[in-house]
This record gives C-alpha cells, structure tokens and sequence, in this order.
C-alpha cells in the first residue's frame, strides 16, 4: 500500500472523536442508499416516462455489470482492506475479503453515470452524482475501503455504464420493436 492512499484514508476515515451524527450518516450513506438507488430505477423503470423506462433498465443492467466485474476483479487482485492491515477504525462489520475495487462505489457510479444520461434536468444529474461521491466517501469513512479502492471503482463504473450506454444504443435504433420498456 503506498504512503499516499494510507494517508488518505487515515484522513478520511472516522476516528473515535468524531461526532455520533456524521458517524449516522456514514453508516446511513454505506447502507441503504444501495437500496434507495434500486428502488428508485426499479419505479422508473416500471412506471415512469417511456424514454425513463429504457434508460432505467439500461442503469439497472450497468449496476449489475459493475457490481459483477467488481466481483471478479476482487477475487483476482487479492488487495487488502485497511482494517485487515490494522489502519484506522473499522465502523460496520466486515469481512476480511478483498478490498480492490469497492463494489458499493463501482455500483453507485455506474447508477449516477446512466442515470445521468437519462433525459433529465440538471439538478437531477448533480444528485445522482452526489450520491456516488457520497458512498465513495462512506466505505472510506467507515473503514471498510481505501481511496484506491473507491477511485479504481468509480473508473470501473463509468465504464460499465457507458460500455451498457454504447451496446444497448445501436440495438434500439436497428430493432425498433423491441423495447424495454
């Protein structure tokens, strides 16, 4: 681990002095805003605005793709999580898997990237980015990830999303019929 990610993450994550509320949030964040994000493409893409509906599906397949590549990726890097190598405080139980990338960061960007696409206003796209760094910043404020880890995982899932964005683009202009929504 190099000096600057250790720097970093002992930076951001949250000591034993920090208040109880940010602590709440942190755990608030890390825990159910993968759920919230679901919920809300799940409703889009069942009852919102035919363009919503196809654009919905197209971010619920990129977060099943980051959240898969982050899967694999984990089981062939082997990178350590900070806690496992005694740095900072760990805030939520965990596991000792492999850290590299953050699963919940890859998914929360691949959601903000498609969902972003979608034909939204402005303030609709500054949110659902918002909501990714917010979760990036979580896994590490909890202690559960290194900036590395989220980093690499935000990278991860800009590249599902628009890797989903490129592939289902071409199929809806040459087969017209078959729609998603």
């Amino acid at each position: 681990m190099n000096g600057i990610d250790q720097t970093a993450f002992l930076w951001l994550n949250l000591s034993a002095s920090a208040p109880a509320w940010l602590l709440a949030v942190a755990r608030g964040i890390s825990l159910q805003l993968p759920h919230w994000m679901l919920a809300a493409t799940l409703t889009v893409a069942l009852a919102g605005r035919p363009a919503w509906r196809r654009q919905a599906w197209r971010v619920l397949l990129s977060m099943v793709l980051a959240a898969g590549a982050a899967a694999l990726l984990k089981r062939g890097l082997h990178f350590p999580r900070p806690f496992t190598l005694g740095l900072g405080t760990l805030w939520v139980p965990h596991g000792a898997s492999a850290g590299f990338p953050s699963a919940h960061s890859a998914t929360a960007m691949a959601f903000a990237v498609s969902a972003a696409l979608a034909p939204v206003r402005w303030p609709a796209r500054v949110l659902v980015f918002a909501a990714a760094l917010a979760m990036g910043w979580s896994r590490i404020a909890l202690g559960v990830h290194f900036p590395s880890d989220v980093l690499a995982a935000w990278c991860l899932g800009t590249a599902c999303a628009l890797l989903v964005q490129r592939l289902t683009a071409p199929a809806a202009r040459r087969w017209p019929w078959i729609r998603v929504s």
